[in-house]
């Protein structure tokens, strides 16, 4: 199994490379998107069958962008928050995170977000369907500041042999209203597959395709690789 997953990340970045020669309109970018996320545990529960669970957690995450069909860096983001699991269908995290853009060549943007993201959750034998629903205030340097509902509704269908999860293919859609603006603005269609490198590493790698009903560009063409590791 670590040879299809090999072969699905050389495959996708034959796709960047590809991506990244092919001519693109002003209205059109292709990126490649990378985050890493470091989680610890800071309150643990036994549940009565004996299986220990997170109930409190904290993370910290950075992230870097590459744009103008991943010539040069575009966007960096580093930030941290809090994941709490009421249950196994039901999680709270509020978060923050600063955004430094350089969208274009002497053009410079920094943001601030406050986030606060109520995630559902269900599992059933051969398939999971998770719907994040967030909240982001966006202070904003260069323009007003402004209030976003986000929401993001994912299938994931793990594959596994012997009871044993090999990798995990996942769709996801996600929806961008503007309280602002008072209108849809953006959505973001995705693929991917994730597989756990080690007990406690796990890696998404996937393709995103992001509409935006305003500013330019108004569609990117994204290939993304994103690290999850959990410090116990």
């Amino acid at each position: 199994m670590k040879r299809i997953f090999s072969v699905l990340f050389i495959a996708l970045i034959c796709v960047v490379e590809a991506i990244a020669q092919a001519p693109a309109a002003d209205t059109t970018d292709n990126q490649f998107w990378n985050e890493t996320q470091i989680s610890f545990p800071v309150i643990k529960k036994k549940e009565a069958s004996g299986k220990t669970t997170e109930k409190l957690s904290f993370f910290v995450n950075g992230n870097l962008r590459f744009g103008q069909n991943i010539s040069r860096f575009i966007d960096e983001r580093a930030g941290f928050g809090f994941t709490y699991r009421q249950n196994k269908y039901l999680t709270f995290t509020p978060s923050y995170i600063y955004i430094a853009q350089q969208p274009a060549p002497g053009r410079k943007l920094f943001e601030s977000r406050l986030r606060f993201a109520v995630g559902l959750e269900n599992r059933w034998k051969k398939f999971a369907v998770d719907d994040r629903n967030l909240v982001e205030y966006r202070f904003r340097n260069n323009s007003a500041d402004s209030v976003r509902y986000r929401n993001r509704l994912r299938v994931v269908y793990p594959v596994k042999k012997n009871d044993k999860e090999l990798f995990a293919p996942f769709a996801a859609d996600e929806v961008f209203y503007d309280f602002r603006a008072k209108a849809f603005s953006r959505n973001e269609l995705s693929f991917g597959v994730t597989r756990k490198l080690t007990p406690n590493i796990s890696a998404d790698v996937f393709y995103l395709w992001q509409v935006n009903k305003t500013g330019s560009p108004r569609n990117l063409n994204v290939i993304g690789v994103n690290l999850k590791i959990k410090i116990d």
